[in-house]
């Protein structure tokens, strides 16, 4: 009995801290969340073509490629916390400047140090869920504080497309700024006592290609993992730039945007719970394939709708495979890689998802420079395809 009652003492203990990080960063996810609305649009007026606004929204993620895997490692020498409280203090006075900021010089440098701020949080947060995360939760853990994630994502475009429809797309800004403190106070009352235990020198936390070499050593099932994060993070990146520029193309105005991009993450809010339980049953891989699948078949006629009620119901079904994938990548990474490097690895495998950032806006930017906006969405398809055909070359 007594066995029983401190297990029970123990769940609630690890409910209260999943809930309360969670919270934290869905009011960061809701920061960004309400700039994600009114994003292409700012960067839209300061360049003209549609190419030059992929390559301004690549840069964010361009300087988070080498660093992903330093400030990983970082983390686990420092401590989550230390690093999360720093990065969204000085994110909040960021989007302060981008509510001021007139000058293209400016924005390139705000979108570098955006990028440097916004992998700290990311890394950092996922290092600490795995952290905390029992080897038979896992799925569920990532699933939860997933769902969390996009209700941020989810609510946040409306509420910022509301605002940059009725009075000004650089008003988003500023709540962006009010949420990022909130945020911060919630971590601030959060224990982050663990000893990491990476032991590494200083010089090889800082090696660029060390943290990515002992990554890729664990094995093939990582490399395939990784492919899936980039072309996953291909979509999103393209969905959340090129997307909304799609629907203003088409008379839809920024209000419709918000609304979009919200409904396109409701699946992720109703089924990433179900699919990480899922999971943890069956089996990550089958999950996380059958989410590939249905991203493959439904992506590609995307930009062939223009009935908002056809727009909608597409993102919904598409939206579904992602909220198989997402969670469960994360989950089975966590399977992988040493307790003793999360940081590290947690860095290294954000900058997967970093790369298919940095490649949807570039290469979906020339696409639609080229054929127009009705393609902007097929090399996204034809990825996830891809995917399916290397499929063979691992097992569950």
């Amino acid at each position: 009995m007594k066995g029983w009652v401190m297990r029970a003492r123990e769940n609630e203990g690890l409910f209260f801290t999943v809930l309360l990080f969670s919270i934290a960063i869905f009011l960061f996810c809701l920061a960004q969340g309400a700039v994600s609305a009114v994003y292409p649009s700012y960067l839209k007026s300061f360049v003209l073509k549609a190419h030059l606004v992929g390559l301004l929204a690549a840069l964010v993620y361009i300087i988070q490629l080498p660093v992903s895997g330093p400030v990983g490692a970082l983390s686990d020498t420092t401590g989550r916390k230390k690093l999360l409280i720093v990065s969204l203090s000085a994110f909040a006075g960021v989007e302060v400047l981008y509510f001021i900021n007139h000058h293209l010089i400016a924005l390139i440098l705000l979108q570098l140090l955006v990028g440097l701020l916004m992998v700290t949080v990311f890394v950092s947060s996922e290092a600490f869920i795995r952290d905390i995360s029992p080897p038979e939760k896992r799925g569920e853990i990532r699933s939860f504080f997933g769902t969390w994630v996009t209700a941020g994502y989810l609510i946040g475009p409306v509420i910022g497309g509301w605002i940059g429809n009725t009075y000004s797309i650089r008003i988003p800004f500023l709540l962006s700024a009010a949420f990022m403190l909130l945020s911060l106070l919630l971590l601030s009352g959060l224990r982050d006592d663990r000893s990491h235990g990476n032991k590494a020198s200083m010089r090889d936390r800082v090696s660029l290609l060390g943290p990515v070499r002992r990554f890729f050593s664990l094995g093939e099932e990582i490399c395939y993992l990784s492919l899936s994060a980039i072309v996953l993070y291909f979509w999103y990146a393209t969905k959340w730039i090129y997307a909304p520029l799609y629907l203003l193309h088409l008379g839809y105005d920024l209000s419709i945007v918000g609304i979009w991009l919200g409904a396109s993450l409701l699946p992720l809010i109703i089924l990433q719970i179900p699919a990480g339980i899922l999971g943890d049953r069956i089996g990550k891989d089958r999950v996380i394939m059958g989410g590939i699948i249905i991203s493959s078949i439904f992506i590609a006629p995307l930009g062939f709708i223009s009935s908002l009620n056809g727009l909608i119901l597409a993102i919904l079904i598409i939206s579904s495979g992602s909220a198989m994938i997402e969670p469960l990548i994360n989950a089975r990474i966590t399977d992988i890689i040493p307790k003793e490097s999360y940081g590290e690895y947690s860095g290294v495998f954000e900058g997967t998802k970093i790369l298919g950032c940095i490649l949807g806006p570039v290469v979906t930017g020339f696409i639609v420079e080229l054929a127009g906006f009705r393609y902007a969405f097929v090399p996204s398809a034809i990825l996830f395809f891809l995917l399916i055909m290397g499929r063979g070359r691992i097992r569950a």
